[in-house]
Order: structure tokens, then sequence, then C-alpha cells
């Protein structure tokens, strides 16, 4: 990690089923020959996140260096998953992780590094990207806050950032990708929902 005063991970949460979207989102092509999880992939280990812990359904091959978990169910909110990842870094020693939804391939580099600088320029637990003024993805979340997520009862990660109020910092960014959330095919083509951000 060179001289970077700390280690963060991330987690790729891409088990859904992506019912609206015909098939999982991971396998769906951002360009010929690069999977939407291939692309996420790519940009953390470009921003040197380490570990890349990307969770799965099964029969979905991860790229390397990438860490595969697998969920079984992809039906299940995807707060599951989310603790599934966390749950594969328990004993790594990371400060803590990006969390990036495979439904959000279009975040640039820049915009990755970013919500790792303000981090660790503030100390703030969780940091959210913003475009327009909107919340988007990915976003940070530091360890002190792994707790919370692993056992809010409703709203998954939602909740937890709106529990910490004021403590969230947002990062604006020039990148529409924070806000395109690609729910169906036809997203691919246009502008992508953006009805997801925290």
């Amino acid at each position: 990690m060179g001289s970077r005063p700390s280690r963060v991970a991330c987690v790729v949460l891409a088990a859904g089923a992506g019912t609206r979207f015909g098939g999982p989102k991971a396998l769906a092509e951002l360009r010929p020959g690069e999977r939407f999880i291939d692309a996420i992939v790519r940009v953390a280990v470009e921003a040197e996140l380490d570990p890349v812990v990307a969770v799965v359904q099964r029969g979905i091959d991860v790229p390397v260096p990438a860490q595969r978990v697998e969920a079984r169910d992809p039906m299940a909110e995807q707060v599951s998953s989310l603790r599934l990842g966390l749950a594969r870094l328990t004993g790594v020693p990371v400060t803590g992780a990006l969390v990036w939804p495979v439904d959000h391939p279009f975040v640039t580099l820049g915009t990755a590094l970013a919500i790792l600088d303000a981090e660790r320029r503030s100390g703030a637990p969780i940091v959210v990207p913003t475009h327009g003024g909107r919340r988007g993805h990915p976003v940070f979340f530091d360890r002190g806050t792994w707790r919370e997520l692993m056992t809010v009862e409703a709203g998954g990660a939602r909740a937890v950032v709106r529990s910490y109020g004021e403590q969230v910092l947002e990062v604006e960014t020039r990148d529409p990708g924070v806000l395109r959330n690609i729910d169906t095919r036809a997203d691919l083509v246009g502008g992508g929902s953006d009805g997801n951000g925290v």
C-alpha cells in the first residue's frame, strides 16, 4: 500500500437476482468483454482498495484479485450481502470499507479516490458521494460502524447512515455515475434510475 496511512477494503454487493434487469447484474456487460463486476473491481484495484471482496450468487466468477463470497439467497435483502462481505473482513487489518453496489458500474476512479481522501482528512465514520446535491454510491463505512451494519433490524445500511446524522460527510462530485443506478436494461441506454441513494 506504499505510504498510505490506512488500508481500506472494498465490498462489492453483487449477489442480487436482478429480477427487473432480466438476470444477475454482475454478469451484465458495461462494454464488450467487461462485466459490471469486472469494471467495479478494476476501479477498486486502481484506487488501491485492499482487499476487494465480491459477494455474488452461485455460478458467478469474480475477477482477480477479488475474493469471492457466495450468497445463498439471491432474493435476500442487500444488507445480507453486506454482512457476508464484512464478515470476510473480520480478521483483516483495515480501517473501513467502501461499499459498492454492482448496479453502480459507472462510478469513476476519481470519485473513489475523492471519497478515500475525504475520509482520511476528516476521520468521518461515513462518507457519501453526492452529485447535484443528491446522495449516491459507493459509500465509505468506518470499521466503527460495522457492528451497527451487522445488527440493524430494519432499513439496512440506509438506516445506519441516517442514524449518524451530521457525522456523515458528503463529498460533492462531478460524477453522475454515483447516481446512475442500473435497474433495467433500458437504464444502460438512458441515464439510469437514481432512486436508491443513501
